[in-house]
């Protein structure tokens, strides 16, 4: 894992955070869970699935997300939508549409899967950090006087 590769999606991701007109105290916390997502996506990736490494890393992000918010009391969509920006898998959008202009059709479907399973995924793993959130503050409140 090359530690450039995380200075390029925190970069990225400040870059987008900008051009959304977040606030510049809440741009580290969307740099950090895009250089987090893309260390735990780098790491499972080269390891075996792919699609288990964009899962790992939304639930991570989403997670990290969750958790400023509530110190922040900001909402966590500014910083999940950030953050997950160096995941969304672009290239493989393109390369499906190209294959497709090609007429390379079972190659636009192989590679239209993989895209469709990695979106999938990043969709399950922010869902999941959600919910989890959701769960735990739930039960804060219902513990506490």
């Amino acid at each position: 894992m090359n530690p450039l590769e995380l200075l390029w999606a925190a970069s990225a991701t400040a870059g987008f955070a900008i051009l959304f007109d977040l606030r510049p105290r809440d741009l580290p916390l969307a740099m950090a869970g895009a250089a987090l997502g893309w260390w735990i996506f780098s790491a499972l990736r080269s390891a075996g699935d792919p699609a288990i490494g964009y899962f790992a890393a939304a639930t991570a992000i989403g997670l990290l997300s969750e958790l400023g918010a509530h110190v922040l009391r900001r909402p966590a969509f500014l910083y999940m939508v950030c953050a997950i920006l160096p995941l969304v898998p672009g290239g493989g959008m393109y390369n499906t549409m190209l294959q497709s202009v090609r007429g390379d059709f079972p190659g636009s479907l192989a590679i239209g899967f993989a895209t469709l399973q990695a979106a999938g995924a990043i969709a399950a793993g922010l869902a999941v950090s959600s919910a989890l959130a959701r769960l735990l503050s739930i039960g804060g409140r219902l513990k506490s006087p």
